[in-house]
């Protein structure tokens, strides 16, 4: 027994050391150069493809500038300018256009329609390489760069971005994380700015100094001061759409006479809706009054606008400018639009008496009402007869 016992230690320490020593030995091998393995290096298809044989890239280059200001069309100007000239000097590259968007901002591609043209070249395999000013030029949304980039880099045969700024070039393998940090910072200056401008914008509102844009309001323009001055061939086409209202009209009948009658709308349109009917009677304007921050932007990355319905403080100025409608008149308009019976009943109404229109466009009409049975030719033919004495 004390012979088995002895023995059994013995063997178990020999086949441990055996195998310590196995270890060791494999190890000196490879730390002394002795095992070597025949390794065979096989290129890759682009290395074996000589200079001289290379095919051209195909290259474009993107701009864009925010705005349309004049300093902004010459920076769109001079990117659209130096790119062409960049390229096209190159004789390893084939120029394949430029892309570029002029006055839209760089926080989402939905209004970006050169942009969204390049992506779709791209997957038509008509470009291999773009080129942009910086990072900011080809995005500041971080979602959309990081998209676009992953889109283009697993497109068959892959497309890379060349961001001039930055020197980054999105085909490197560790470019990625620093494009990431560069489009979050460019992502933080246009939150910003957006915040920037809301601030200075309710300054203004505070100091009385509203943002009243002319071009798509009927009847107004902006003299050289900027101050707002009546258009008296549109404003006359204001008072008869009041007058229409007051005396019964629905909107959709006064957006038909308007529309056969080819009064263009504010933007040049001549077909009217009862919509826009209704911007017109609702809208505090025309009675010399305004009403700041109606709306407002709920999100700076979609530029997303609602109304304000309390989500921002508002600020309101009475007999701000001229008035085209005198105030009873709009006073009456907005009860007769929040009369909802009288909204229902407003085609029953009987006119009492037929008034030709005066002035504008209009002049020498008659507004008639469909649903009104009483009128008579005789009645027609003194009311016209009246307005023609006082052409």
């Amino acid at each position: 027994m004390n012979k088995k016992t002895k023995a059994l230690p013995e063997r178990q320490s020999s086949s441990k050391d055996k195998k310590k020593t196995s270890r060791e030995r494999i190890k000196e091998a490879y730390d002394d150069g002795k095992r070597q393995f025949q390794v065979q290096y096989i290129p890759p298809k682009d290395e074996l493809i000589l200079d001289e044989e290379r095919p051209k890239l195909r290259v474009c280059a993107y701009c864009r500038v925010s705005t349309d200001e004049e300093a902004q069309q010459s920076s769109y100007e001079l990117q659209v300018q130096h790119y062409t000239q960049y390229i096209q000097e190159n004789p390893k590259w084939d120029f394949a256009g430029i892309y570029a968007d002029e006055g839209i901002s760089g926080t989402s591609v939905l209004h970006r329609e050169h942009f969204k043209r390049m992506i779709s070249d791209c997957r038509a395999g008509k470009i291999d390489l773009v080129i942009t000013k910086s990072i900011s030029r080809f995005a500041r949304n971080v979602l959309d760069c990081l998209s676009y980039i992953r889109q283009l880099k697993q497109m068959n045969p892959p497309v890379g971005v060349l961001f001039e700024t930055e020197n980054l070039y999105t085909m490197d393998k560790n470019s990625e994380v620093i494009i990431t940090v560069l489009s979050m910072v460019a992502q933080g200056e246009s939150e910003s700015k957006s915040t920037n401008i809301k601030w200075a914008c309710k300054r203004r509102f505070q100091k009385g100094l509203p943002l009243c844009p002319t071009w798509a309001l009927l009847g107004y323009d902006t003299d050289e001061y900027g101050d707002m001055v009546i258009t008296e061939n549109e404003a006359e086409v204001v008072r008869t759409i009041y007058q229409l209202y007051i005396e019964g009209s629905s909107s959709c009948l006064i957006a038909k006479i308007l529309t056969e009658a080819g009064i263009p709308t504010a933007r040049g349109n001549t077909k009217w809706w009862s919509g826009s009917v209704l911007c017109i009677l609702k809208n505090e304007r025309y009675c010399g009054d305004v009403l700041m921050q109606k709306t407002c932007t709920v999100d700076y990355l979609s530029h997303k606008v609602v109304r304000n319905d309390g989500r921002e403080p508002q600020y309101f100025i009475r007999d701000h400018h001229p008035a085209i409608i005198q105030r009873k008149d709009w006073d009456l308009a907005q009860k007769l639009r929040s009369d909802l019976s009288h909204y229902k009943n407003r085609a029953n109404r009987i006119k009492t008496r037929l008034t030709p229109i005066r002035y504008g466009h209009l002049k020498g009409f008659i507004p008639i009402n469909p649903v009104w049975k009483d009128i008579t030719i005789d009645e027609l033919i003194r009311s016209s007869e009246q307005i023609v004495r006082n052409m």
